[in-house]
């Protein structure tokens, strides 16, 4: 799932990037905290507007802990730029399993 987050980055999807995120999904940043898929994909497209504003995006998953319906990971996120220093961090993701399949229902980004 992953993988296909960082595909739908790369094509400028941002749609398709926050597809994973089930409808009540909690996403906390250093900018506060984020309730619910609509607003996670507002956020998204308010910080980055443009492909250029985006950059590059790679996930390294850094652990990886399965439970029979829940899976958390914990990885570095980093975000490349032809004209500027790279942004780099640390985030903490839980999926769970849900009707409608594996979905993000936690996302915590540093």
């Amino acid at each position: 799932l992953l993988d296909t987050q960082a595909a739908a980055w790369a094509r400028g999807d941002l749609d398709a990037f926050c597809s994973i995120y089930a409808d009540d999904a909690v996403f906390v940043s250093p900018s506060g905290v984020t309730k619910g898929r609509a607003e996670v994909l507002a956020r998204y497209k308010k910080k980055y507007p443009t492909p250029a504003d985006m950059g590059a995006l790679t996930l390294e998953p850094l652990d990886v802990r399965a439970g029979t319906d829940e899976v958390s990971v914990a990885a570095r996120w980093t975000l490349r730029y032809p004209q500027k220093p790279a942004a780099t961090g640390h985030t903490v993701v839980v999926f769970r399993r849900l009707a409608n399949g594996w979905r993000i229902v936690h996302d915590a980004s540093m």
